[in-house]
């Protein structure tokens, strides 16, 4: 068994045998400490009133078990005898994998603990039922949405700075020797820093959200995404998909027709002059019976009278508010009334009026005289 003592780059064949042991233990210790928490201590958590106590151990416990390779690799590495720099180096890449399952946990943590308030919070809704529910059913999941992302941004960054940090980065000696560079890169990521701030402010104000149908600038169609810097919009047009940087969103003016229910109709009826007084009364009378006859249409809010004597017609106006599910609806709504309209106006024997002009020619001078004249 000499060889077992004979030496290897510096170390003895029996120190490598017990590194490698300690790094099979390590692994193995890592697998059973996983199995149990996930077959045991997850089942028992689950078994509790809290949803906490399973975040915990599902998001903190069970991925803390990759610790114990990394311990057993560090104890591999005390039992030979590295060189200094490599040995540096190891103990960096040690620590560096150490922290990213650190921040690796804590934004699950966090994304988990954002779930868990959002559902209590929905419960708790539910339980009091308010009229405008499904509305803050929307904010909560947009709220929900904006805290973790910020949330998973902010840790990932802390955690790189904290990695470059523990690598031997001189943080502060390269944000001093940028000086003029420095401007440069603040003049450079500008517009994605203003892009970013559109993003929080969307998420913020809830103004949008994806799958709304808005209209901003010359742009009308259903929002597809909202990324980091732009926001993708599918036209109504012609189907086609542009993006519109986020920062736009914040001076600019949109018009969201996601959740409406309510729509306003606005017509303006031209009947000839040469219907009679009593005959127009008799029409918009008709005209009201045939709106205000419809459960969905709001009586306070419906106005149809003769609204004035137009240059070339009377002009009979009908506006009204109508309750309806959703805006694809309001679309045949809209169709299916007028369509009653005109075959109200074929009842009542009224025409609608055409575009009409009286023209009075004058002649300059002597009257054109027709051939064969004397």
């Amino acid at each position: 068994m000499d060889w077992l003592n004979s030496r290897v780059l510096g170390n003895e064949v029996l120190d490598y045998g017990v590194a490698f042991g300690v790094v099979v233990a390590a692994l193995a210790g890592g697998w059973i400490l996983r199995h149990v928490v996930d077959r045991y201590v997850a089942r028992w958590a689950e078994r509790s009133q809290t949803q906490v106590d399973d975040l915990v151990v599902r998001r903190v416990l069970a991925p803390a078990s990759r610790y114990v390779p990394l311990v057993g690799l560090w104890a591999a590495k005390a039992q030979l005898a590295v060189p200094t720099p490599w040995s540096e180096w190891i103990d960096r890449g040690l620590v560096v994998a150490g922290l990213v399952i650190f921040f690796s946990i804590a934004v699950r943590f966090v994304q988990g603990m954002v779930e868990v308030a959002a559902a209590a919070y929905l419960q708790r809704l539910e339980a009091a039922a308010p009229q405008d529910l499904e509305d803050r059913r929307r904010a909560v999941e947009r709220v929900k949405k904006q805290v973790r992302e910020i949330a998973n941004m902010v840790l990932w960054i802390l955690g790189l700075l904290t990695i470059l940090s523990n690598l031997g980065v001189d943080l502060k000696a390269i944000w001093a020797s940028l000086g003029i560079g420095g401007i440069a890169l603040v003049v450079a990521v500008k517009e994605p820093l203003a892009n970013l701030v559109g993003r929080l402010y969307i998420f913020g104000t809830g103004i949008f959200d994806e799958g709304h149908f808005i209209a901003f600038d010359q742009w009308a169609g259903t929002v597809k995404k909202i990324g980091l810097f732009r926001t993708y919009l599918q036209l109504f047009s012609d189907m086609t998909t542009v993006s519109i940087p986020n920062a736009d969103f914040v001076k600019g003016t949109v018009k969201n027709y996601f959740g409406r229910t309510r729509f306003m109709y606005k017509w303006d009826l031209d009947v000839p002059y040469d219907t009679s007084p009593q005959k127009i009364q008799d029409l918009v009378e008709r005209l009201r019976e045939l709106v205000l006859g419809k459960p969905e249409v709001n009586p306070d809010m419906c106005w149809i009278y003769l609204e004035r004597l137009d240059r070339y017609a009377k002009v009979v106006r009908v506006w009204f508010q109508a309750a309806l599910p959703d805006w694809a609806v309001s679309l045949r709504y809209g169709d299916e009334v007028l369509h009653e309209i005109q075959e109200l106006f074929g009842r009542e024997g009224v025409a609608f009026a055409f575009p009409t002009q009286n023209v009075n020619v004058a002649w300059q001078g002597a009257p054109p005289t027709a051939p064969g004249d004397a």
